[in-house]
């Protein structure tokens, strides 16, 4: 891992915004920051998964970090890749772990990724494993094990914007994770085959301000068919802000009123044997939220969802009978 520094100071945790744009990195330094003032920062990946998947691996290839001067870049040398799908509900790949910064506020972060279009994306892998074994850029993997490369508009570049404070405190270790909301995130437009476009939704959390949601979903729910389409159920629990009445995810859609986090449902068996469907949603900060199971992404149980209190390092369970 190759690191370039710079120093700077620092500014407050606001809400954090995703953007795909351009920006460069500073070379130079500053001997004007008070000795010894180095903070640390351990960064996860973690992942609000998606249907038909077998595996989404993202490549990246450097981390880059701004305060009031300069930015810092990290390069990750190898380049890390990384099947989003491992990594779900409350568990996340620690990308970074315990890594020196100046100390101070931080204005935004970025992560570099290879995603590019017409990439080779996926090539040499084998789709009918679960790991990532391409280091060919980003790609996804059908459960058909149909290949596809992921291409990230604009972020051949400029990465991924996460615009938002943060504070890296001297001589202690801030702990945050990035949490992908895929099932916002993948379009595949006509013309653009085999490539699918990658248009991350991105939430940055500070773990010391955060819980878990988790809970049983009936067999009844998790096994129903699907009365439109008589096809199976594809359980899933989506979490709203608290008042929202709970509604679908529209493609190509960005709106306030959207799930802020989704989960799949799992059947797992349970220490008497039987077989369960449980659901887990991590990185959630503290607050109200409203819960609701979802077999197609349209239609919810209950309708207006259920309340779900949400304790900073606590564990919530909302269970769907």
């Amino acid at each position: 891992m190759r690191i370039s520094k710079n120093r700077y100071y620092i500014c407050a945790l606001t809400s954090i915004v995703v953007m795909l744009t351009g920006c460069g990195s500073g070379n130079g330094s500053s001997d004007a920051d008070p000795i010894n003032a180095i903070g640390r920062i351990s960064l996860g990946i973690s992942d609000a998964p998606i249907h038909d998947a077998r595996k989404v691996c993202i490549q990246f290839t450097e981390i880059e970090f701004k305060g009031e001067g300069p930015s810092t870049v990290i390069t990750l040398d190898p380049a890390e890749t990384i099947n989003l799908l491992d990594f779900q509900g409350a568990n996340a790949y620690p990308i970074l772990t315990s890594q020196e910064l100046p100390a101070g506020e931080y204005q935004w972060m970025r992560l570099g990724v290879n995603a590019v279009r017409g990439g080779n994306g996926g090539l040499g892998d084998d789709p009918a494993s679960d790991d990532c074994n391409s280091d060919d850029g980003s790609y996804l993997v059908m459960n058909g094990e149909t290949v596809h490369n992921l291409y990230v508009p604009s972020g051949a570049n400029s990465g991924l914007k996460l615009v938002g404070g943060f504070t890296v405190p001297v001589n202690s270790n801030a702990n945050f994770t990035t949490e992908f909301d895929l099932g916002k995130s993948l379009t595949a437009p006509p013309g653009l085959d085999p490539d699918v476009i990658l248009r991350p939704t991105i939430h940055l959390v500070n773990n010391t301000e955060v819980g878990t949601l988790t809970g049983l979903v009936s067999n009844d729910l998790a096994t129903a068919i699907d009365a439109a389409t008589e096809l199976a159920c594809a359980p899933s629990v989506y979490v709203f802000n608290d008042g929202v009445v709970p509604n679908a995810i529209v493609e190509g859609e960005d709106d306030a009123d959207d799930p802020i986090a989704t989960a799949l449902v799992n059947d797992v068996t349970n220490d008497a044997g039987l077989t369960e469907y449980r659901y887990t949603v991590g990185f959630l900060l503290e607050g109200e939220y409203e819960a609701a199971f979802t077999c197609n992404g349209t239609d919810f149980e209950p309708v207006d969802g259920k309340q779900a209190s949400i304790a900073e390092n606590g564990v919530t369970t909302v269970d769907f009978p």
